[in-house]
C-alpha cells in the first residue's frame, strides 16, 4: 500500500476522513437534540430520511458536475457548505430547523462523494489502483469501528450544541487540507472550449451519456448490478440480525451486545481483506476473485442463517467483512480502469443515485418478508441470490473480455 501513498493522497484521505468524523459527530448530536425536543421516534426517522434524500436527488448531477468542473474545487466547496450547515445547527431551536440543516448537510455530502471518487485515481499511477483502493478500504473499516464510539463520546462529553461547533471546525480543517493538493492539469483546468459549449441545460444530456456508457459496457452494468444486490443484502441485515439474534442466540446474553459484536468484527474482517488483497491477487485473478467472493458471501449468509453457535456466527461475520472489502476494491478498480477519466464522476454519481433507494427499500422489504417467512428464511433467500448471481456472471460472454482486459492492464 505504500506504493499508492503520496502527498496528494495523504491530504485527500486526511481531509475526507476528518470530514467523515465530523459528519458522524453531527449525526449523533442531531439525534440527541431531536430526542430532547420530541418523544416521537418518527421525528428521528424524518431527520434521517431528509439527510439521505439528497443522495437520491442530486448524486447524478453531482457526478456530471464532477466531470465538467474542477473536482478539487467542488470538494472544497462541499466541505465549506458542510462546515457552515453543521455549525449553524448550534443555533437550532426547533425540529424544522434541524430537518432543514440535515437536508443541507446531506446535499453537501452528496456533491463531495463523486468528485472525490473521480479525483482519487488521477493522483496515482494506474498500476497502483489496487493498492490505492485497498488503502481506502482499510481506512474505511478502521473508521467503521471507531467512528460511532468516538462520536458518541464527544456528544456525551461536550453536549449536542458544542459538538456541532467542533464538527463544523473539523469540516473547515478538512477543506483547508485540500488546498495544497496538486492535481493534474486535466483536473485543474477543464477544456475551456468544451466547458463553454456545454450549458447547464446539457447536464441531463451528460447524465444520460453516463447511463449509455454503463448500458453499453455489459461488464460494467453487471458490476453495478452486483453492487446494488450486495447493498440490498447488507442494508437489510441490520434489522434482520436483531430479529435473528433475539430468536436464536438469546441464550448467549443481551441481544444488542451480540449484534454490536457481530458488526464490529465485520470491520475487523474488512481490515484483513484490505491488508491481504494483493496476496490474494497473487493466486487468483481479479475478476475470478470477485465472483468467488460474491459466491462465498452468499454461502456464508446461508451458513449464518442455519447456525446455532454464536462463536461460529462471529467467525462467519469476520469472513463477511473480508468478502465485502474484496468486492468493493475490485469494483472501484474495474471502474477506474475501464471508464475514461472525464466520465468517472457521472458513473460514480449513477452508482450513488441507485444505491440509496436500494438501501432504503432493503430495510422495509427485509423486515416485511421476515414478518411472513421469518428472518432465517430471508437470510437464506438473500444468500442464495448472491450465489446465483455469481454463477450467472461466470457464464456471461463479457466475463472473458473483462477478465482479459484487466489482466492485460495488470501486466502492462
Amino acid at each position: 500500500m505504500r506504493q499508492a501513498l503520496n502527498r496528494n493522497i495523504v491530504l485527500l484521505f486526511a481531509g475526507y476522513y476528518l470530514k467523515t468524523i465530523a459528519y458522524g459527530i453531527a449525526y449523533f448530536a442531531s439525534i440527541a437534540l431531536v430526542m430532547e425536543m420530541s418523544d416521537h421516534p418518527l421525528d428521528v426517522g424524518i431527520m434521517t430520511m431528509l439527510e439521505t434524500l439528497p443522495f437520491m436527488l442530486f448524486s447524478a448531477y453531482a457526478g456530471v458536475l464532477a466531470d465538467r468542473c474542477n473536482r478539487k474545487v467542488q470538494i472544497i466547496c462541499s466541505y465549506l457548505v458542510l462546515a457552515c450547515a453543521i455549525s449553524a445547527a448550534f443555533f437550532a431551536g426547533s425540529l424544522w430547523s434541524l430537518n432543514l440543516l440535515a437536508f443541507v448537510t446531506g446535499t453537501a455530502y452528496a456533491f463531495s462523494f463523486p468528485a472525490k471518487k473521480a479525483l482519487q485515481p488521477s493522483l496515482v499511477e494506474e498500476k497502483h489502483y489496487v493498492e490505492l483502493n485497498s488503502l481506502e478500504a482499510m481506512l474505511k473499516n478502521i473508521f467503521q469501528i471507531i467512528r460511532p464510539a468516538s462520536a458518541g463520546m464527544v456528544v456525551a462529553f461536550l453536549g449536542a450544541h458544542q459538538a456541532f461547533l467542533l464538527a463544523g471546525a473539523l469540516c473547515l480543517i478538512a477543506a483547508l487540507l485540500m488546498l495544497p493538493i496538486h492535481t493534474p492539469k486535466s483536473e485543474e483546468k477543464p477544456n475551456q472550449s468544451e466547458t463553454q459549449a456545454r450549458s447547464s441545460s446539457r447536464g441531463l444530456h451528460d447524465f444520460f451519456e453516463g447511463v449509455r456508457l454503463v448500458g453499453q459496457e455489459v461488464s460494467l452494468t453487471y458490476l453495478i448490478l452486483v453492487q446494488l444486490l450486495v447493498t440490498f443484502v447488507i442494508s437489510m441485515q441490520a434489522a434482520l440480525t436483531f430479529l435473528y439474534v433475539k430468536e436464536h442466540f438469546h441464550g448467549y446474553g443481551d441481544t444488542e451486545t451480540i449484534v454490536g459484536v457481530l458488526f464490529s468484527v465485520t470491520g475487523i474482517g474488512g481490515l484483513l481483506g484490505a491488508l491481504f488483497m494483493n496476496k490474494m491477487l497473487a493466486y487468483i485473478r481479479m475478476i475470478p476473485l470477485f465472483l468467488l467472493s460474491l459466491a462465498l458471501d452468499g454461502v456464508l449468509v446461508i451458513i449464518f442463517a442455519i447456525s446455532k453457535d454464536l462463536y461460529a456466527a462471529i467467525a462467519i461475520w469476520v469472513f463477511l467483512g473480508v468478502v465485502g472489502t474484496v468486492n468493493s476494491i475490485v469494483t472501484d478498480t474495474v471502474i477506474q480502469k475501464t471508464v475514461k477519466a472525464d466520465m468517472r464522476g457521472r458513473v460514480y454519481g449513477i452508482v450513488s443515485t441507485c444505491s440509496e433507494p436500494v438501501s432504503l427499500l432493503s430495510s422495509g422489504v427485509g423486515t416485511s418478508l421476515a414478518a411472513f417467512v421469518g428472518a432465517k428464511m430471508v437470510f437464506l433467500l438473500a444468500g442464495a441470490s448472491e450465489a446465483v448471481v455469481a454463477v450467472i456472471g461466470r457464464l456471461l460472454p463479457s466475463y472473458h473480455r473483462l477478465n482479459q482486459t484487466i489482466n492485460e492492464s495488470d501486466e502492462n
